[in-house]
């Protein structure tokens, strides 16, 4: 009975394998159930003219002459509070007080007469010093930056293989005695020259040449806004006149241009040493930078004459004392707009004073001397610090753009700094009206969704062209923050402010190099507002900068908007966009939101 069993349960199984497969309803499902699309949804969109904003709330500052052929030109001019790097700002090794009341069992205490021998005021440049294939010499200099043994200067020795011997791999002859490197079986001189580097932030020609004036500021930068009981900061706007109508003496006026080398200092030879040249030794190296001397009289009698005095006893005397530089540059050869480093500027002040030598034997005085010794202090630039902006005023097609009545433009104007920025409301059309509803009944499941923006190459080629920013920032106007597809891409980019390349925002250009158009991604966005009923608030475009940074600057009273990112107050550039209304041939480079989808397949 068990084998009948058992041959009964095989003979089954086999039956059961040979017998055709039917999937059970497979007649009552279409074999594609599902249908992916897209949807080109409108946006509704209008130009603000963004107010002056706080200056002194800027995290970097600028300098020079602007030129932008589409939104007028500006100038600007920087005022800034120093402080003293040491708080007793003392000079020499004695205190005033003690060289005017000296202790008569102590003979060292004599009068140190100090005097400045020079005053330097020093604002490094931003600087890029990539070198991918770390050969010694940065990309924009090599003639291969993937390839360490490429030959930039062409004198038949590798880049690397100079920079181990200590010859420049930047000049075929590297001891100038009139033998290429490749010849030259002598030719090692690690101090020639100087490093090259790329000179970040400039924004025209930076070989041009132009006059640049220091001055002393007659205005006094306070921290704190008595009008509200000096219980906030002081607003200082964008637009202030301080650098015109408060100056003082002038410490420097002349020509200068930009040198992207480093600034290599030499030690003094000391004659004493014969067989060692000192002044073939390196000192000190200093990146690039804007080196000018100041007047020395003026830091004779404004500073180092006043030791021991009640005006730079504090810090807060001195400020009321001497309030400040302005900078201003001018007559440039060609326009040229500077980013500068004022972070780590500093004004240094050399000098030489008395001191006395006891030749290290304290109770013989017989070959006691009185020497020449020299010192130096800085005064930092960590105080406020804001620029004095004068721009021109908005031609008229951009200025009508940014009239209230203009809705759903043709072009969309856009300029960092006291320019044009977008705002922008999602799912309506032409008329205002609100679309949401609509597509939320659809009850599409969202794949991705974009705003494509077009750049208007028409304009700004019949314009002259511009330069181009490259990337824009959009963000909620209502919360103050980029939208959340900015938070979940923690993509990363060539660069660090290239970074959420998959968010993007980043220009895109066409075969000849020129911009085509911006990308930004916003999927996690439209999920939100279609699918979880979050609020469609409106967003802000403008251009940026540096797309790490999401800080907001204060702007001056607006019935319309509070603040700007502090991305675009620091950006000069502009562009003009295809707008979301615009003419039939361009009609599908239109500003627009694009929803990928898929849906049930009816």
């Amino acid at each position: 009975m068990k084998k009948n069993s058992i041959f009964l349960l095989i003979s089954v199984v086999l039956f059961s394998c040979n017998k055709d497969y039917n999937t059970v309803g497979l007649n009552l499902i279409d074999n594609n159930p599902f249908r992916t699309s897209l949807e080109e949804v409108p946006v509704f969109v209008k130009m603000r003219k963004i107010p002056p904003y706080v200056s002194n709330s800027l995290t970097t500052f600028q300098l020079g002459e602007f030129q932008d052929n589409i939104y007028g030109n500006s100038k600007v001019s920087f005022l800034g509070q120093l402080n003293f790097e040491d708080p007793s700002l003392a000079f020499g090794n004695i205190s005033q007080a003690k060289e005017d009341n000296p202790d008569t069992d102590n003979i060292a205490q004599i009068p140190e007469e100090e005097t400045v021998k020079n005053v330097f005021l020093d604002i490094p440049f931003f600087t890029n010093v990539d070198d991918d294939d770390n050969d010694g010499v940065i990309n924009l200099y090599d003639v291969d930056s993937t390839d360490p043994y490429s030959d930039s200067d062409g004198d038949g020795v590798s880049d690397a293989d100079e920079s181990n011997a200590g010859q420049n791999p930047l000049d075929p002859d590297t001891d100038g005695d009139g033998i290429p490197d490749g010849e030259d079986t002598e030719s090692v001189n690690p101090n020639a020259g100087g490093t090259l580097y790329e000179l970040d932030s400039l924004l025209g020609n930076s070989n041009a040449s132009f006059k640049l004036k220091v001055s002393e500021l007659d205005y006094f930068l306070r921290p704190y806004d008595p009008e509200v009981n000096f219980e906030q900061f002081q607003k200082y706007y964008s637009n202030n006149s301080l650098a015109s109508d408060f100056t003082g003496t002038t410490l420097h006026e002349d020509e200068i241009s930009i040198n992207s080398k480093e600034l290599v200092f030499y030690n003094e030879d000391d004659p004493e040493t014969e067989d060692v040249d000192e002044s073939e030794t390196v000192k000190q190296r200093l990146t690039p930078r804007i080196r000018v001397e100041l007047d020395k009289d003026f830091f004779q009698t404004r500073i180092l004459d006043k030791e021991g005095s009640d005006d730079i006893s504090n810090l807060d005397n001195f400020k009321l004392y001497f309030k400040g530089i302005v900078l201003e540059a001018y007559d440039f050869s060609e326009p040229l707009l500077m980013i500068l480093n004022f972070n780590e500027a500093e004004i240094k002040v050399e000098y030489e004073y008395n001191e006395y030598n006891k030749q290290g034997t304290t109770d013989d005085t017989s070959d006691d001397t009185v020497d020449i010794a020299d010192g130096d202090f800085r005064f930092l630039f960590n105080g406020i610090k804001l620029n004095s902006f004068k721009n021109d005023a908005f031609p008229g097609y951009v200025y009508s753009s940014v009239l209230d009545t203009l809705k759903n433009p043709k072009q969309v104007f856009l300029k960092g700094g006291e320019g044009v920025m977008a705002e922008i409301e999602l799912f309506k059309n032409d008329d205002g009206v609100d679309l949401l509803e609509e597509i939320r009944s659809k009850e599409w499941l969202i794949n991705e969704a974009n705003l494509s923006i077009y750049i208007d190459k028409e304009m700004l080629s019949s314009s002259g062209g511009i330069i181009e920013p490259s990337r824009l920032y959009l963000y909620d106007i209502k919360n103050k923050a980029p939208v959340i597809d900015y938070f979940v891409d923690n993509s990363a980019g060539p660069k660090p402010y290239q970074n959420k390349v998959v968010h993007g925002g980043l220009i895109q250009l066409d075969e000849d190099k020129n911009g085509l158009m911006y990308k930004i991604r916003m999927s996690e966005h439209i999920k939100n507002i279609v699918r979880k009923d979050s609020t469609n608030t409106k967003l802000g475009l403008v251009v940026s900068s540096d797309i790490n940074n999401t800080i907001n600057i204060e702007v001056e009273d607006s019935d319309f908007m509070t603040f700007t990112p502090n991305s675009s107050a620091i950006n000069p550039l502009g562009t003009v966009l295809i707008g979301p209304s615009p003419s039939a041939e361009d009609y599908d480079k239109r500003m627009r939101l694009n929803i990928f989808y898929t849906e049930v397949n009816n």
